[in-house]
C-alpha cells in the first residue's frame, strides 16, 4: 500500500513538471509570436507556479517531491538564466534572480517545516499573489524612493500590505478549518497577526534586490507568521509587541542619526524581531548592548558610524539569527551558547577595532612587525586587543546573568579573540581590496566616490561583509566548543 502511494506521489509530480514545462513553453510562444511585454509572461508565470506550490501540502503526502522539484527548478532556472534563453521568464528591465531565488524559498521551506502546512500555504501565497499586485500597482506609482538598490513606489508596498493582510485574515481562517484546528482564534487576534505579519512582509519585499524578494518575502512571511502565533499560544504577544514599537523608535533614530542606512535599518528591525519572537528580552539584550555600544564607541572619536547597509547588518547578526531561528523551532539548548558566540565575536572585532583607533602605536599586520596606517585590513594593536577581549566579555557576562547559564566568561571572550584573530588573517591575506579609480584611495568598497573600484588584491567574493560573516562563525563554534569541552 506504502509502495502505491509512493508512486501515486511520483506520477502527481510527473503531471506537475510536465504541465509547468508546457505552461513555460506557452507563455514563451505567446511572447515571442503574439507580442505581450514579457514581464506580463514572467508575471503570469510566477503565480501559476505559486499556486501550484502552494497546494502542495494537500498534493503530497511528503515533502520528497516538492524538494525534489524545487531542485530541479533552481537548476533549470541557472541554466536558463545565464543562456540568456526564455525572455518570457528571465527579460526584466534589470538583471534578476527572482526565478532562481523561488524555489529556493520552497526548498527551504519544504525541507524545514513541512509540518507546518498553514504557515507555508500563506507565505507562497503571499509571494505568488501578494508580490506581483504590488508589482503591478506600483508600476506607474509617482512616489519612488530606493531603500536599497531598488526603486520602489510608495503606491506598490501599500498595495503589498493591503494584499498581504487580506490573505493571511482570509486564509488563516479557511486553513484553520480545513485543518481542523483545535481552536480559532478571536478576531482582534487575526487581525493583529494580519498586521503583523504584512508589515514585516512588506518590509522584507521593499528591500530587496535583483529578485531576492522570492527569497527574503516568503521566508519573513513565514517566520513573523510563525512568531506572532507561538508567543500568542505562550502568552508573551505583548512582550512581542511592546518590542516592535521599541525597536520601531530605536532604528527610526539610528536611521535619521545615519548610524544606518534605510536598508540597515529595516534589515536590523526584522533581524530583532526573529531574535525576540524566538527568545525574549534575554535573547534580544546583548545585541541590542552589541548595537548600541559599536555606535556610541564610534561617535566618541566623531567617525560616522559607516551608514550601514543590509550587507553589514547580516555579516555581524546574520549567524546569531540563524542561531536564534533553530531554537524557536527546536528548542536546542546550545543554540543559546553559539547564538552568544556570533554576538561575541561580532562586538569583539568592532571594539577592536573602535578602541584599537585610541592606540598610541601603530597597528602592525597581524602575524608580522609590518607597520601599516589605521584603518588597514589586517592591522592590530594591543589595545585593540584588550578591547576585543572587554567586548566578548561582557557578552558573556550578560549570557550569565541574563540567561542563567554557567561558565560562560572563558568560552566567549577566547571566541570573540579568535573571530578578531580570523577577521584580521582574512583581511591581510584573501579579503578583497580595490582602488578607486575617481580619487585612487584604496578602500575595501566595491564602489568609491560614486565610481566601480578596481580591484588590486585578494579574492572578489571575499570583501569586509564576507570576512564579518566568517568570524561571526568562528566564534559561534569555538565559544560552543570550549563550552562543551571546559565549561
Amino acid at each position: 500500500m506504502g509502495l502505491i502511494n509512493s508512486l501515486n506521489d511520483w506520477t502527481l509530480f510527473g503531471i506537475i513538471f510536465t504541465g509547468i514545462i508546457i505552461v513555460l513553453g506557452m507563455a514563451e510562444f505567446i511572447r515571442h509570436y503574439m507580442k505581450w511585454a514579457p514581464e506580463s509572461t514572467r508575471q503570469f508565470i510566477h503565480i501559476f507556479i505559486g499556486l501550484i506550490v502552494a497546494s502542495g501540502p494537500f498534493i503530497f503526502k511528503a515533502n520528497v517531491q516538492l524538494i525534489t522539484l524545487s531542485i530541479l527548478f533552481i537548476v533549470i532556472n541557472m541554466i536558463l538564466l545565464m543562456s540568456g534563453k526564455v525572455k518570457s521568464m528571465h527579460a526584466t528591465e534589470r538583471k534578476s534572480y527572482g526565478t532562481v531565488y523561488f524555489p529556493l524559498s520552497v526548498l527551504i521551506m519544504s525541507y524545514l517545516w513541512w509540518d507546518k502546512p498553514v504557515s507555508f500555504i500563506l507565505a507562497i501565497f503571499v509571494l505568488a499573489i501578494a508580490d506581483p499586485i504590488a508589482a503591478f500597482i506600483g508600476k506607474n506609482g509617482r512616489t519612488t524612493f530606493i531603500p536599497w538598490r531598488d526603486k520602489k513606489s510608495r503606491r506598490g508596498s501599500l498595495a503589498m500590505f493591503g494584499t498581504t493582510i487580506l490573505i493571511i485574515m482570509i486564509g488563516t481562517d479557511i486553513l484553520a478549518r480545513v485543518y481542523n484546528a483545535a481552536f480559532l482564534m478571536p478576531l482582534s487576534v487575526l487581525i493583529g497577526l494580519s498586521i503583523f505579519t504584512a508589515f514585516s512582509a512588506t518590509l522584507a519585499e521593499s528591500i530587496s534586490f535583483r529578485g531576492s524578494d522570492n527569497l527574503s518575502t516568503p521566508l519573513i512571511t513565514f517566520l513573523s507568521y510563525e512568531i506572532f502565533l507561538i508567543n500568542y499560544t505562550h502568552g508573551t504577544l505583548p512582550q512581542l509587541l511592546v518590542w516592535t514599537v521599541i525597536s520601531i523608535g530605536i532604528f527610526s533614530l539610528a536611521w535619521k542619526q545615519k548610524s544606518l542606512s534605510t536598508s540597515g535599518a529595516i534589515s536590523g528591525f526584522l533581524m530583532g524581531i526573529i531574535i525576540f519572537g524566538s527568545g525574549g528580552w534575554p535573547w534580544i539584550i546583548p545585541l541590542v548592548f552589541f548595537f548600541i555600544s559599536a555606535s556610541v564607541l564610534s561617535h566618541l572619536h566623531h567617525k560616522p558610524y559607516s551608514h550601514r547597509n543590509i550587507l553589514q547588518i547580516l555579516a555581524n547578526g546574520g549567524v546569531g539569527t540563524i542561531f536564534a531561528i533553530i531554537y524557536f523551532f527546536t528548542n536546542f539548548p546550545p543554540a543559546i551558547v553559539l547564538y552568544l558566540g556570533a554576538i561575541g565575536a561580532a562586538t569583539a572585532d568592532t571594539w577592536a577595532t573602535e578602541i584599537g583607533f585610541y592606540s598610541k602605536n601603530q597597528p602592525r599586520l597581524v602575524l608580522s612587525k609590518k607597520i601599516v596606517a589605521r584603518g588597514v585590513s589586517g592591522g592590530v594593536t594591543f589595545l585593540g586587543i584588550f578591547g576585543s577581549a572587554m567586548g566578548a566579555l561582557i557578552i558573556g557576562i550578560l549570557g550569565e546573568e541574563i540567561l542563567h547559564l554557567n561558565d560562560l566568561l572563558l568560552p566567549i571572550t577566547i571566541a570573540g579573540l579568535t573571530g578578531s584573530l580570523v577577521d584580521s588573517i582574512l583581511g591581510r591575506f584573501i579579503q578583497a581590496q580595490f582602488k578607486c579609480r575617481h580619487c585612487g584611495s584604496q578602500t575595501e568598497d566595491r564602489y568609491h566616490c560614486d565610481h566601480k573600484t578596481k580591484l588590486i588584491f585578494g579574492s572578489k567574493w571575499i570583501g569586509n561583509d564576507m570576512v564579518n560573516f566568517i568570524n561571526t562563525i568562528a566564534g559561534a563554534f569555538v565559544a560552543y566548543f570550549f563550552w562543551m569541552n571546559y565549561g
